[in-house]
């Protein structure tokens, strides 16, 4: 298996634990390894570990059993979107209510942010949303779509200084994980992303607050509107 260099971490420390399945082999209803042992085997951290076996469990590679372990339930294939599509009924109130709290956060943030970026900033905001158009649509890497998702939003907070905004959107971002992993599985939600990035990010050059308000405020709606479409549409409601 190749070492852990580059990031986004995560998605090399996945790409191990597919390999090390195969190799062994691990079947079908077979014992992980537990965190404590995957963070020995690649020489990262336990909150690493915690993240790609989440990341792995949301696309529905890995199942968690308490105070049993984690479980390899198979490589999804076909029934992906199904999986999918069941995920999002199961947890849809549960994500309504954290896209309500990260909608006031965001725009709260942006403002700020707009308000005090520097030229690093602007240079750091540029690069994290450089390798996610890179990665680009269609791009079947979900944890690394995920990843930059995450360091884009994370440094806009950053950004702001405010030690307890950064903590709350920490918080937030770790509830949604999953939600990510998910999300960027359904077609369209990529190119999407990328374009509501950009154009967030240029409001950084205009120094137009209100704007960038606007466009985080639309940003975190849309993704409640895909969310919805995708349950309705399943249930043979109008989209």
């Amino acid at each position: 298996m190749k070492p852990i260099e580059r990031i986004p971490i995560v998605e090399q420390v996945m790409n191990n634990l597919n390999e090390l399945i195969r190799e062994e082999p691990i079947p079908p209803g077979g014992k992980m390894p537990t965190e404590r042992d995957v963070c020995e085997m690649f020489g990262v951290g336990r909150s690493t570990v915690r993240e790609a076996y989440r990341m792995m469990q949301a696309l529905g590679t890995l199942e968690v059993r308490r105070g049993k372990g984690v479980y390899f339930t198979g490589f999804t294939g076909e029934n992906r979107q199904e999986a999918v599509v069941s995920w999002f009924k199961e947890h849809a109130q549960t994500l309504s209510d954290y896209m309500e709290v990260r909608s006031a956060i965001e725009t709260m943030s942006i403002r700020l942010a707009i308000a005090r970026a520097g030229k690093k900033d602007l240079e750091a905001l540029e690069e994290i949303h450089r390798s996610f158009v890179q990665l680009g649509a269609g791009s079947k890497r979900q944890a690394a779509m995920a990843f930059y998702d995450q360091e884009f939003h994370h440094k806009i907070t950053s950004i702001t200084g405010n030690e307890l905004l950064i903590k709350i959107e920490k918080i937030i971002s770790e509830c949604l994980i999953d939600y990510r992993a998910q999300t960027f599985t359904i077609e369209g939600n990529i190119s999407r992303a990328i374009d509501s990035h950009r154009r967030i990010l240029d409001t950084f050059y205009s120094r137009d607050a209100e704007k960038g308000v606007l466009l985080m405020t639309e940003h975190m709606e849309n993704s409640l509107i895909d969310m919805q479409k995708i349950i309705k549409n399943t249930d043979g409601g109008e989209s």
